[in-house]
């Protein structure tokens, strides 16, 4: 026998006595009886409501999730989210007999739900004037607790719950007992060179709420990420791994549903896109792939957007910001070309590991000449060291011009903990090591300019050529390197490191460096919270090959088959019929004997 919804509104408030009435599910809260706007709301952004609030009525607090994030393109319906989320939070303390005892706050202590945008005229006309549109036409509120009139930028309910915008100062949050929140626009807020507003906002409202709360509260961050290394895109990595976060990443397509989009047949009137290559594709290759988050299903009614112009097009539309504003990299695919070239070559050797340790079979089976590139940024949270080494291993044909295939034999970014200087003395040792013990050729290293007078007169007192080159001061090096890039004239080796000392973790800087490289014009720079060391070491060892050509007639003298390990080669194809023993499993040959001017101390990372 069916249980009468009045006897079911008694169970539930018999076997929950802090409240008086049964707070609404979300389905419920958006139907006639409260807010009364079911008819207007976007399928995909009930499917996020029931996501963060359940399908039914949560007892334990205003949320499943202590925190999220709602982002993508413009137009996904972030402002309608947080103008149901903010009054949905406050019906369901309302509903409490008595907010601050449920809490453990003293009697009297305002509870406060804040909105936070850019400034406090935004905050009051954008988000907070479609929250004051839910509760003024909601038939809920109204009846049962009416917010005071006398105030216009707030709303004080009884109970002394409180609704307030604000904007990120600090002081704009004293004095309140924050539950939950909305932190609007979240990458249009003022950031300066040491301080980003949004993330000060941010952590202030979820530190007061964490505080007084525990995790009973809630705080979700919107808005459209416009670059990958700002405030948005930043708390999406981090939310993402955070089983207590919720994340959502929409498109205005997925926003507004593909009704519009099928054609008569079912199908739909669309199109492929990758993102990271930056070109159109096809469903059999996004299928073959396993369908990737990086190829995209687009409605054809936005394909001349993608054709105009693909980046805006992806921060727009699909809520996918490039790299960078203006990325000196339009095409990041050609990044990840460099280690397939390597690969095809030399396997999965993998010359550094993560500690900055030579593989026991790294040495160089031939005489051709290397060239590498010392590059130093100094920083209060620790000084990091970019080196790479390279060579000419063949010469390809480009357009009718013979051009130089450049293999890089190793890159590295070595870290000195914070506060303490990199001992370049180390870093000589390491040098001579590779010249000395594993046999490559060095005969000139180049400098940014940092390193002192004494560094290049040992390196030239041990026979190695020194000169100044600093991707600081010209643009270059770094249009050298586009250009042998885009070419597929470089062989990359992986190599994964940590990007700081208090970060464990390994990550692939070459390809992050290199795809957030932003092109300003007079300079080419990294993102604020960047580097761009080892990238500066890459570059300038590219653009001293480049503009060299004994380099390119010396391989051509010792090698004319392009093999840079001491086998033979196909000039045409590019590859490897045979190569260091490591990889084609070819006898080692006995080591060379060490020069005479060999360093008897062994080379060793820094300590971290």
């Amino acid at each position: 026998m069916p249980i009468d919804p009045f006897q079911r509104e008694f169970i539930w408030l018999r076997d929950h006595p802090e409240f008086e009435q049964r707070p609404p599910n979300i389905m419920e809260f958006i139907g006639p009886d409260y807010l009364n706007i079911e008819g207007n709301v976007r399928p995909a952004l009930l499917d996020i409501l029931i996501d963060i609030f359940g399908k039914d009525t949560n007892p334990d607090g205003v949320s499943q999730y202590e925190r999220g994030i709602f982002t993508g393109g413009i137009g996904v319906g972030k402002t309608t989210l947080a103008s149901i989320l903010i009054p949905y939070m406050t019906c369901w303390v309302l509903c409490l007999k008595d907010p601050q005892d449920y809490f453990n706050l003293m009697p009297g202590s305002r509870i406060a739900f804040m909105q936070m945008s850019t400034s406090e005229a935004q905050a009051k006309e954008v988000v907070f004037g479609d929250i004051k549109a839910r509760i003024d036409n909601s038939p809920w509120f109204k009846m049962n607790y009416p917010y005071d009139t006398k105030f216009k930028s707030q709303f004080r309910f009884p109970k002394d719950v409180w609704i307030i915008p604000g904007d990120s100062a600090e002081t704009t949050f004293e004095g309140y007992n924050i539950l939950g929140g909305i932190l609007d626009e979240a990458d249009s807020h003022r950031v300066t060179k040491n301080k980003d507003y949004a993330d000060v906002g941010y952590t202030t409202i979820h530190g007061r709420i964490t505080s007084r709360f525990d995790d009973k509260g809630f705080l979700l961050v919107v808005g459209q990420m416009k670059k990958s290394s700002g405030f948005a895109a930043k708390m999406y990595k981090e939310m993402l791994q955070d089983p207590k976060a919720y994340t959502s990443l929409m498109t205005i397509w997925d926003s507004m549903g593909w009704q519009k989009h099928t054609l008569p047949d079912g199908k739909r009137d669309s199109f492929w896109y990758d993102t990271k290559r930056y070109s159109f594709t096809t469903q059999d290759l996004a299928e073959l792939q396993g369908y990737p988050s990086h190829i995209l299903e687009v409605p054809k009614v936005y394909e001349r957007d993608f054709l105009n112009s693909p980046q805006k097009a992806l921060r727009d539309l699909a809520g996918r910001p490039p790299a960078v504003n203006s990325p000196l990299f339009h095409d990041p695919a050609k990044i990840d070309v460099t280690r397939t070239l390597y690969a095809d070559r030399y396997g999965d050797f993998i010359p550094v590991d993560a500690e900055n340790h030579f593989h026991d079979d790294f040495r160089a089976r031939n005489s051709v000449p290397r060239i590498g590139h010392i590059d130093i940024a100094y920083s209060p949270d620790g000084d990091a060291l970019g080196f790479a080494l390279a060579h000419v291993s063949e010469l390809i044909d480009i357009d009718g011009e013979r051009k130089p295939f450049i293999t890089f034999d190793c890159v590295m970014r070595i870290a000195a903990p914070p506060g303490r200087e990199l001992y370049l003395g180390d870093i000589r040792r390491m040098i001579y090591e590779l010249r000395n013990d594993r046999n490559f050729n060095i005969v000139k290293i180049t400098t940014d300019g940092f390193q002192s007078t004494d560094m290049r007169q040992q390196l030239q007192r041990r026979r190695i050529q020194t000169e100044l080159l600093s991707a600081d001061r010209t643009t270059l090096p770094f249009f050298d390197l586009v250009d042998a890039v885009t070419e597929s004239r470089i062989a990359m080796p992986p190599y994964l490191t940590p990007i700081s000392l208090a970060d464990p973790t390994a990550i692939d800087i070459v390809y992050k460096e290199l795809s957030q490289l932003q092109d300003e014009g007079s300079k080419v720079d990294h993102p604020p919270d960047g580097s761009k060391d080892v990238a500066d070491a890459i570059a300038c060892t590219v653009s001293s090959i480049m503009g060299d050509p004994r380099f390119h007639r010396r391989v051509a003298k010792v090698n004319p088959m392009g093999d840079a390990w001491g086998g033979s080669g196909d000039m045409n194809s590019g590859r490897m019929t045979s190569g260091h023993p490591a990889l084609s499993g070819a006898s080692p040959r006995a080591p060379l004997p060490p020069r005479a001017d060999s360093d008897p101390i062994q080379w060793r990372p820094p300590r971290r």
